[in-house]
């Protein structure tokens, strides 16, 4: 049974996956976006992509953002399909 791969557009919404990490904080600079809960999923899988880190609980947007910040110092450069393709966070749909 063949089950095609999620696409980035899926799972990121309107994020690009072209963008940097320094796009993406950039982009997330727009007050309207630092609480949008449609934006939470797509967040914590770069950001957990990014640090490797885990949460007890569910982050908010404005944790995600800060994280994503704190980590983008070392990482500005990094592209987020490319973040995303190597931890194999794509999940497979039905």
């Amino acid at each position: 049974m063949d089950k095609p791969l999620t696409t980035h557009a899926q799972i990121l919404g309107p994020i690009s996956p072209d963008w940097t990490i320094t796009e993406l904080i950039a982009w997330l600079s727009e007050d309207s976006r630092q609480h949008d809960p449609a934006l939470q999923q797509p967040l914590a899988l770069i950001e957990a992509a990014l640090t490797g880190e885990q949460w007890p609980r569910p982050p908010s947007t404005v944790a995600l953002i800060r994280s994503l910040a704190a980590a983008g110092r070392d990482h500005a450069s990094s592209v987020i399909a490319d973040l995303l393709l190597p931890s194999q966070n794509l999940s497979l749909v039905a």
